[in-house]
């Protein structure tokens, strides 16, 4: 908390504000995740209760590190006022769902021990569960699998990626038909019946933490409202310049990690801004960073949150000066506007030249050979580019060899068994009877767009 911040609440207050906020969001997933999955017969009892056992496992990592810690080096009340759980209890939130426990372990480690480093609670620079992500993402990245967001029940009944995978994937800005329904309306997406880590799918229960956490005063509001509208304004001008309904900006702001990343991890009372103008600019600037990264395909949240931590500081510098003298940071909210009028444009127009034309997918080379024509082809799967030949001959496709890719050996080697392409050249002319790999779901999904776009070109 900066000095100039005044508050009524002691920081044990404000933490204990923070576990009941997350209560309704754990119950939620235990019900999703748990509940629905044991109800339809995929899991048993027992199984119900693995989001708590992640919980409990991230925290406790967390906490016994700060305790030898505080042992090593002699700190008698250091645990009292270290919070040391809280790391790990993120973690688990929102990591995959089915990430495996060790990876749960290592990455509550690196968490605690980054905030170690900087000294403790209190004087972290970056918000230690968003490193201990990070490092996971960077060392273990083929674990983090789309279908690892995936509970048993949802495995089974939806043939897609997460959404924002499946966003990734489409041409241009997709639509409806491509976005929202594969999981359903625009309710579960609001509700969280969708794919997703432990908290990050249900809007619905962020909204009610953001207001019980604003009401009692323990986060600062303009930090999540400015992020989330700007989220909304961006997303929604891109909508409007390419001809789609309100849905698209809804689709952003209830898919990923939005809406519990801006308020509980951005909101961080250490690695935030303090004064009101800096928290609006680091709103806005949450907000830009969030959208160029999702349009990269990348879900943003996690580094945009990391990239501020690093510039807070300049941002309160600023909040400082125009304390007394609003005029003196007009010129700073004039520069984001007009950031956030260029993004707005600027990624509407890179879009509308891809509407028939899919991003992911390159033709390398295409002959005749006698009746045949042959394309060499690329496009994007999980882990990277996937090469293939095409043999055409008499406008059906007769054969597809892939000769490169860069996917895990495990997801290459479901597609081989389930012949998944020879389910794809029997079925070309309707590639929508053709489902996707449980487990292998991108990949899958890549496979059949390169189809699509092959006979498209032909055509």
């Amino acid at each position: 908390m900066g000095p100039f911040v005044r508050s009524k609440n002691s920081t044990n207050k404000m933490m204990m504000h923070l576990l009941i906020a997350l209560i309704p969001i754990v119950i939620f997933s235990i019900y999703k995740n748990g509940y629905i999955p044991y109800s339809n017969g995929y899991i048993s009892f027992i199984e119900i209760f693995d989001p708590i056992i992640k919980i409990f496992i991230g925290a406790l990592t967390s906490f016994l590190i700060e305790s030898i810690y505080a042992l090593i080096f002699r700190k008698k009340n250091y645990i009292k006022n270290s919070y040391a759980f809280f790391p790990g209890l993120f973690l688990a939130l929102i990591l995959p769902l089915n990430v495996p426990i060790y990876v749960l372990v290592v990455a509550s480690i690196v968490a605690s021990v980054s905030k170690l480093v900087c000294g403790g609670f209190g004087k972290n620079i970056f918000n230690p569960a968003l490193i201990g992500y990070l490092f996971i993402v960077l060392v273990f990245s083929s674990v983090l699998t789309t279908n690892n967001y995936f509970n048993a029940y949802e495995l089974d009944t939806i043939s897609k990626p997460t959404p924002l995978t499946n966003a990734s994937m489409i041409s241009g800005i997709g639509n409806y038909e491509q976005l929202v329904k594969p999981y359903g309306n625009l309710f579960d997406f609001f509700l969280g019946s969708i794919p997703g880590s432990l908290a990050e799918t249900s809007a619905f229960f962020c909204i009610v933490a953001f207001i019980y956490l604003t009401a009692t005063g323990t986060i600062k509001w303009r930090i999540p409202l400015v992020y989330v509208t700007t989220v909304f304004l961006i997303t929604f001008g891109i909508g409007r310049l390419l001809g789609q309904g309100i849905y698209y900006p809804l689709f952003h702001l209830f898919s990923g990690g939005l809406m519990f990343g801006a308020v509980f991890m951005a909101t961080d009372p250490v690695t935030s801004a303090v004064t009101p103008v800096g928290q609006i600019l680091q709103g806005f600037l949450l907000g830009i960073i969030t959208v160029v990264f999702r349009f990269i395909g990348v879900e943003g949240v996690a580094y945009s949150i990391l990239i501020i931590n690093a510039v807070v500081f300049l941002l309160d510098k600023i909040g400082m000066r125009s304390r007394f003298n609003f005029i003196r940071s007009l010129i700073w909210f004039v520069f984001v506007w007009l950031i956030i009028i260029g993004v707005t444009i600027g990624v509407a127009l890179t879009r509308k030249t891809q509407d028939n034309k899919d991003p992911n997918f390159e033709i390398i080379d295409k002959t005749m050979r006698d009746n045949i024509t042959v394309y060499t082809v690329t496009q994007k799967g999980y882990g990277g580019k996937i090469e293939a030949i095409v043999k055409i001959e008499n406008d059906r496709i007769i054969s597809i060899e892939i000769t490169s890719h860069r996917e895990t050996a495990n997801r290459y080697q479901l597609i081989i068994d389930s012949n998944y392409i020879t389910q794809l050249i029997n079925n070309q002319d309707n590639l929508d009877n053709v489902d996707t790999i449980s487990s292998a779901t991108v990949t899958s999904t890549a496979l059949k767009n390169m189809l699509e776009n092959v006979m498209k070109d032909y055509k």
